[in-house]
């Protein structure tokens, strides 16, 4: 009965010591990517804040590189380019397109901020 209860207590431990090391390695690296992806749109840019109400969207205009950074309760939005097919985004989603960007917040509940980042 012994062996059991101390093999389940290092079978326990084995899963449990990984987990503050991952969780530290994902915000690390979280904040990483988002910092280098903001820098995708050059020295020169022009900065737009939105925010999407619920089942509501929003077109823009864009031509050149372009960061959408969404953050908030909800980090999920749709997006249409030149009124092409749906394209989820979570986060964030670098592009280099010319025309217009439609931002829609499927959310029936929360409303969601979108950053967006032009190249000037």
């Amino acid at each position: 009965m012994l062996i059991v209860v101390q093999s389940f207590q290092l079978f326990t431990l084995i899963l449990i010591i990984p987990l503050p090391i991952l969780t530290y390695l994902w915000f690390k690296y979280y904040n990483v990517l988002i910092n280098e992806g903001m820098k995708y749109a050059g020295d020169k840019y022009v900065e737009e804040e939105i925010i999407l109400l619920p089942t509501s969207s929003k077109t823009v205009k864009i031509s050149g590189k372009t960061v959408i950074l969404v953050y908030g309760v909800n980090p999920w939005i749709t997006i249409r380019i030149n009124g092409g097919a749906k394209q989820k985004v979570f986060k964030i989603r670098l592009l280099n397109q010319i025309g217009e960007l439609e931002l829609i917040n499927e959310s029936k509940v929360f409303q969601v901020k979108v950053k967006l980042r032009y190249s000037a």
